[in-house]
């Protein structure tokens, strides 16, 4: 399993439905990525970017387990594509 594969929809999940700015730069000055001087004067692109960023080196160094469990406590929805050779029996499964 590819970690990348579980990162990004989930970076991509929390940027878009956890979006509240001061709590992003709050994580970004706590990391000891930005001063609070540094953050403040980021815009709104800039803050998403390094947020975005921040949350990808962090997930990069979990276990697949550890990601997943991340997954649930940020309640991530995730689609499953089943190959058409597949399906028939996940249907009856």
């Amino acid at each position: 399993l590819n970690k990348a594969s579980l990162i990004q929809p989930m970076v991509d999940y929390m940027v878009i439905h956890e979006k509240d700015a001061n709590v992003w730069r709050k994580e970004l000055v706590t990391t000891g990525a930005f001063s609070n001087e540094q953050v403040m004067a980021l815009d709104d692109d800039s803050l998403t970017l390094s947020y975005r960023t921040m949350l990808a080196v962090k997930f990069q160094s979990l276990s697949i387990e550890r990601l997943l469990t991340e997954i649930e406590k940020h309640h991530v929805p995730w689609t499953v594509d089943f190959n058409t050779d597949f399906q028939q029996g996940v249907i009856c499964y």
